[in-house]
């Protein structure tokens, strides 16, 4: 018996910067951090059946290992937005952006221990579980709305997909990393 629990943030944080080239074209550049992990359980039921003496009987035994990973994501979108024009002289404008991403997994941290037949606890290899992918490269695509307040802060709120190449943890039983993201992005900037 396999099973997962997932043991990611769903909130991140980040550095932003935009880099205006026109009227409606702009360079956005993003520094994203994040925490993910998982809990691994994995039950091995083992029957044996032994004959003695004309006697059948079973013997059944069972070990269980707890695998606990966790990893931090750093993730880098480059998108080009494009911006609609406003109707009043610093007012809302929308826009939609697409470009890529770069994503890098590190600080890899794994527990295991291990429950035998017997019922000994073995605790705590630390061996960090391998990543299918250490990096991988994502198309981004987006929506959002550009604020600025009379202080000239902008407030942009937006929705954000991003599809990966690869996979960051890729077990091929239950751990396996999403590869289509979505998320709402708040930025404030100057």
């Amino acid at each position: 018996m396999n099973q997962t629990t997932g043991g990611s943030s769903r909130y991140g944080y980040g550095l932003t910067g935009e880099f205006r080239i026109s009227n409606h074209w702009a360079v956005d550049v993003n520094a994203l951090y994040r925490r993910i992990g998982y809990q691994f359980d994995q039950s091995i039921t083992t029957t044996t059946t032994v004959i003695l003496n004309g006697v059948t009987s079973s013997n059944t035994s069972t070990t269980s290992s707890h695998e606990d990973t966790r990893a931090r994501l750093f993730d880098f979108p480059f998108v080009v937005r494009w911006y609609t024009s406003a109707k009043r002289p610093n007012g809302p404008r929308l826009f939609a952006e697409g470009g890529g991403a770069y994503r890098f997994a590190s600080g890899i941290r794994t527990s295991i221990d291990t429950t035998d037949a017997a019922d000994n606890l073995t605790c705590c290899t630390n061996t960090p579980a391998t990543p299918a992918n250490k990096s991988s490269l994502g198309i981004v695509a987006g929506v959002g709305l550009l604020l600025i307040d009379p202080f000239g802060i902008h407030v942009v709120p937006e929705i954000r997909y991003t599809r990966w190449t690869d996979q960051t943890f890729n077990n091929m039983m239950t751990v396996t990393t999403e590869q289509n993201q979505l998320e709402a992005v708040f930025s404030l900037s100057f």
